[in-house]
């Protein structure tokens, strides 16, 4: 099975690929659609030297993406094949091909993210690759969402034109030194702003005094029975953390989502994170599941 680069003309199989592999429904095909396309384009990605096609017979059997992240030394690789390739020749393929490119991007480490369980952990293992951290997926799937009022002197605002700087600083500041966390540009925070999956009513910042304190950063993906709702990014700066304003502005977020009729509430944690787990599950997210980051290190 021949792995190609991605090219252009080869978006409308790719996204017919990705959409049987997901399930979407008529409901969610086109949110789907537009946001893997946007993904695809994204500043900095260059997908005609970062994304990789897997072809049997013509026909689109796998894809694979690099998504460098060099200023932390690492690229991200996303794997998705037919179900009977799973662990297969042509999938090692894909991810030998990836493992390349990230070492000719500068990367020091090649990190995947995979469900658990999955076949093509067997897979990885055997191309070097190592657990290295494992996320709880949690969802909320109440009638009642709980209540909590902001301390004296925080107001929430959702995102406007023009808040991509401070947003960009609150993001960076709030993660600076987590895991896994490459710091943003302005750039790449107005682009995803405006994309198909998010809104900007569904972009929350937290201030006080008209000083950013934190900010909440929902998104929807499709799923079979219609579309869920995400909880992407809640942060704090540090300056404010102690001060009982994660809770608001994670409902906050919550009650957009709500407001827009999502099927579920969704989010990912780290396990080892356990005052962020401890805020989740007392506002009544639920674990649901686990996915599991390898590593392989790129002398």
């Amino acid at each position: 099975m021949p792995v190609l680069n991605y090219s252009v003309n080869q978006l409308p199989p790719l996204l017919d690929f990705i959409e049987r592999r997901r399930a979407w429904t008529s409901q969610g095909r086109n949110l789907g659609r537009q946001t893997f396309q946007e993904i695809l384009v994204q500043p900095g990605l260059d997908p005609e030297a970062n994304c990789f096609l897997l072809e049997e017979n013509g026909d689109l059997q796998g894809f694979c993406m690099v998504t460098p992240e060099i200023p932390i030394g690492r690229a991200v690789v996303e794997l998705e094949v037919a179900p009977r390739l799973e662990g297969a020749p042509g999938a090692r393929e894909l991810v030998r091909r990836a493992v390349e490119r990230a070492r000719e991007l500068g990367a020091r480490v090649a990190h995947m993210c995979l469900p658990h369980p999955s076949p093509t952990t067997e897979l990885l293992a055997e191309e070097g690759f190592t657990l290295v951290r494992t996320y709880w997926d949690m969802v909320w799937r109440q009638r009642e969402l709980a209540s909590a009022e902001l301390p004296t002197g925080f107001a929430v605002r959702p995102y406007h034109n023009g808040d991509a700087p401070v947003v960009t600083q609150v993001q960076n500041d709030a993660f600076e030194g987590s895991w896994g966390f490459c710091p943003n540009t302005v750039e790449q925070i107005e682009y995803r702003s405006g994309m198909a999956n998010t809104s900007h009513q569904g972009i929350l910042l937290l201030s006080e005094d008209d000083r950013a304190a934190g900010y909440c950063w929902t998104c929807l993906v499709p799923v079979e029975n219609g579309t869920k709702g995400i909880i992407g990014m809640i942060g704090v700066v540090p300056d404010y953390r102690g001060r009982g304003i994660s809770r608001p502005i994670l409902l906050e977020g919550m009650k957009y989502l709500r407001s827009i009729d999502v099927t579920e509430i969704a989010l990912q944690v780290d396990g080892s994170n356990a005052p962020a787990i401890g805020l989740y599950t007392s506002v009544g997210f639920e674990k649901a599941g686990e996915s599991q980051w390898f590593g392989r290190e790129l002398p």
